[in-house]
């Protein structure tokens, strides 16, 4: 499993329902090819840099997911077959450490000592 970022924008000609109705689908599909949805943020509707498929706005969501590598290309197919969906940017990051799993080493260390 790889973890990585995704950003993918929306068109705002879409209700608001509809934009849930997308974000749903993206995240089954994931789902769907054993991968998670770690983290979402909807940043909500932006200005474009420059107008793409003739919008000037689009409905941004960022999302750190948990996904085959391979399952990738299948998202980016995805995106590229619907035309709700505006543009998809998807990158490879390092997992992020928390608090929770560096204490958990911590212990392990402990307990490795200790025997």
């Amino acid at each position: 499993m790889g973890y990585y970022e995704m950003l993918y924008i929306l068109s705002t000609s879409l209700s608001d329902e509809e934009i849930e109705e997308m974000i749903g689908k993206i995240n089954e599909f994931i789902q769907s090819k054993d991968g998670r949805v770690v983290d979402e943020k909807r940043w909500g509707k932006r200005n474009l840099a420059y107008p793409i498929a003739k919008n000037d706005t689009g409905y941004y969501v960022l999302s750190h997911v948990e996904i085959p590598v391979t399952s990738v290309s299948d998202i980016k197919h995805l995106v590229k077959v619907n035309e709700n969906f505006l543009r998809v940017m998807i990158i490879k990051k390092e997992r992020p450490v928390t608090k929770e799993s560096s204490t958990d080493k911590e212990e392990e260390k402990e307990n490795d000592r200790s025997e």
